[in-house]
């Protein structure tokens, strides 16, 4: 059972009490217009506009009333001749309990940080070419446990501002919504979660198992799933089916006494999903389009390089039913570095569902989620349950979540972990 100190109390008290107040307001502030739904998220950044899209096709479904969609709010912009620059901001406030593995270690590992701290910045140039950046240092002020010089004991060292760029790539509109092309620092096309924008995520993050490849292609750093290349990806057959194929760096050979480093081809990423309602128009998938959408999808993705092999299915749902909103997915992927990259055999199944109940014009709902990974030699099975609730007063634009975790891992005494987190995000 997970017991909470009366300082964990405390602090959850004080977040709040410091958040509710300013979630406490819905609706369109005086002299607005309405937001305009959704079309993406961000991911771990934030949707690039498509000015070429066209409102896609709806097939007849069941006479039901879709609640109105959650108030949110857009960029800053700033229009140019032939140009425009949006600003946008993403913040993560969170506080985390999470106990020992160990047998016979009592306590929570406690911590108030930022899990996310990230400017956006995008637009559009020509009206065909859009753009986009945003900066992160993840995890701000995380204390992490560091072994001591010289036998000292171990010390808590709180993770220090610095900044990284987290996406930066350009889009070309060819053919309308028919044939974009992609160049830059991006997430190649993989599992439905993995593009998912982390300002429109469903839960308080992604499935911790999405991104088990985060640092196999050899980086100085890991860039979270992310790699440099370029991708044509597009919406055919009235937004029905929609393609990505890309060709990334890759991990790059060293050299040897009679070859050059770096002779290898590139890493090949392709993914087609089929949307049985509404099309996903946006660069990043959202987590919950909260009642703006009707999504029901369903994707196989593909990603090589020499011996080296991963596909993922999954499913997505997001759309009114009664009252309120049903969202859930399922992913499932497999990974295989084989010789090509340091990531032993292994398999993930990863699933959320939540339903989000209109209570006197605020949206809030209990979220379930699931995640077991099957493992192969050094790789022990672990499986996570999590149990929480969101609450959307403005949408992605600002919310609260609330959730419990138990994760266990064979081999260890299994942990429990607790996180709240707030959000303030626009784009």
């Amino acid at each position: 059972m997970l017991r909470c100190t009366r300082s964990s109390v405390l602090v959850f008290g004080l977040l709040v009490s410091a958040a509710v107040p300013a979630l406490a307001q819905t609706g369109t502030p005086a002299g607005e217009a309405p937001p305009a739904p959704a079309t993406g998220g961000a991911t771990d950044a934030a949707p690039v506009s498509d000015p070429n899209a066209a409102p896609a096709a709806t097939p007849p479904v069941a006479a039901v009333t879709p609640p109105a969609p959650s108030a949110s709010t857009g960029p800053l912009k700033l229009e140019g001749k032939n140009a425009n620059i949006k600003l946008g901001l993403l913040l993560q406030p969170q506080y985390s309990a999470v106990s020992s593995p160990a047998a016979g270690v009592s306590g929570y590992n406690q911590n108030l940080y930022l899990r996310r701290a990230r400017i956006l910045v995008g637009g559009t140039v020509f009206g065909k070419i859009d753009y986009f950046l945003d900066t992160d240092f993840p995890n701000l002020f995380l204390a992490t446990p560091v072994a001591g010089a010289m036998g000292a004991a171990n010390t808590a060292l709180k993770a220090t501002p610095g900044l990284n760029i987290q996406d930066v790539f350009a889009t070309f509109h060819a053919i309308g919504d028919e044939l974009k092309v992609d160049v830059g620092y991006m997430l190649p096309p993989m599992a439905h979660n993995s593009l998912q924008g982390a300002g429109t995520l469903y839960s308080w993050d992604y499935f911790s198992l999405t991104y088990q490849h985060a640092n196999a292609f050899g980086a100085s750093a890991p860039p979270v799933g992310r790699d440099v290349g370029v991708q044509l990806r597009g919406l055919v057959l009235n937004g029905m089916l929609e393609y990505r194929a890309g060709m990334f760096q890759g991990i790059r050979v060293p050299a040897t006494a009679t070859e050059i480093a770096s002779r290898n081809f590139f890493r090949l990423t392709g993914r087609v999903q089929v949307n049985l309602l509404d099309a996903e128009t946006g660069y990043f998938y959202a987590g919950s389009y909260l009642g703006a959408k009707r999504i029901l999808s369903f994707g196989l993705s593909g990603d090589f390089q020499d011996n080296y092999k991963y596909f993922a299915l999954d499913g997505f749902t997001d759309q009114p039913l009664g009252p309120g909103i049903l969202t859930a997915q399922l992913n499932f992927a497999h990974w295989n570095g084989g010789t090509t990259v340091a990531l032993a055999k292994q398999s993930a199944l990863m699933g959320e569902a939540g339903y989000n109940l209109p209570v006197q014009d605020f949206k809030v709902g209990p979220i379930v989620r699931f995640e077991h990974l099957w493992g192969s030699g050094a790789v022990p099975d672990r499986t996570i349950f999590a149990l929480g609730a969101a609450f959307w007063p403005y949408g992605h634009t600002s919310n609260l979540k609330l959730f419990y975790s138990r994760i266990n891992v064979t081999g260890d005494n299994g942990v429990n972990q607790v996180n709240l987190q707030w959000q303030v995000y626009f784009f």
